[in-house]
């Protein structure tokens, strides 16, 4: 077999395209042309075609990852992901890793610190689904908890606060105790301990004044009218308010006012 051809890809002036015996045969990187001194006229035995692929797969895999990782940080998973989707020989792989590795381009602990530091900061992530977020991109155990290092105790009050507070806030319709359990339950989805989310419900206040306590059960009051009255009236549709709205978290006191109010508009 001979090289009866070399030419420069039209879109990628790296890579160039080897003809043999007068047909194409195979694309090479410019690196790997160069390493081996392939040459018009060069006579390709079984072992220098077997020694060109293999240069070629390894200099593939390194440069891939490399692209990759010019976008952002990776994590060694999510490197090892991307290459075998790129149909990269598995043989390939561990070795690209390696001298990514050798050369600090990836690295899960600095990848796992500056992945809790952004999360922390730009979403308010709580510690529980960063770690999560951290194992699932292949962080093991002993990476990840000391990745989270980076997120202090005082850092999560202060970010679990600000969420309370945004979150209570849009509770305007609903009783104090049903807007404190969805602030709680939310703090819990967006990982918070229970330490902290019991710190941030001895600072905030939760309770609304009896004025705005009373509008928000007029606006369910008026659901829940609506909603039995298709079924029910007089006394039994009275009592299926009453209790949904207790169900919801208001107190005797302010139901008994709203059915008051109730009656004396329907007179």
């Amino acid at each position: 077999m001979e090289i009866t051809k070399i030419t420069v890809q039209k879109k990628r002036k790296d890579r160039f395209n080897i003809f043999v015996d007068g047909a194409y045969a195979f694309p090479v990187s410019e690196a790997v042309l160069i390493k081996l001194g392939l040459n018009k006229g060069m006579q390709l035995t079984p072992e220098r075609m077997e020694e060109i692929e293999s240069e070629n797969s390894a200099y593939l895999a390194y440069t891939t990852a490399v692209d990759y990782l010019s976008y952002g940080l990776r994590s060694e998973k999510e490197v090892r992901t991307k290459l075998r989707e790129q149909e990269i020989p598995e043989a390939y792989i561990e070795p690209a890793l390696q001298r990514l590795r050798d050369q600090k381009y990836i690295d899960d602990l600095i990848y796992g610190e500056s992945y809790t530091r952004t999360m922390m900061t730009i979403n308010r992530k709580g510690p529980r689904v960063i770690a999560q977020e951290l194992k699932q991109k292949g962080l093991d155990e002993p990476t990840i908890m000391t990745a989270l290092d980076q997120y202090p105790e005082n850092v999560q009050l202060e970010n679990a606060l600000a969420l309370a507070e945004k979150t209570l806030r849009k509770q305007s319709r609903v009783s104090s105790r049903e807007g404190g359990q969805k602030t709680r339950l939310y703090l819990q989805q967006k990982g918070f301990d229970k330490e902290i989310i019991q710190q941030v419900f001895e600072e905030v206040e939760t309770e609304k004044s009896t004025e705005d306590e009373l509008d928000a059960l007029r606006v369910q009051g008026d659901k829940a009218w609506i909603r039995y009255a298709r079924k029910a009236e007089g006394r039994a549709l009275i009592q299926k308010v009453r209790a949904s709205l207790y169900q919801k978290g208001f107190a005797n006191e302010l139901i008994n006012t709203y059915i008051e109010e109730k009656e004396l508009n329907d007179e």
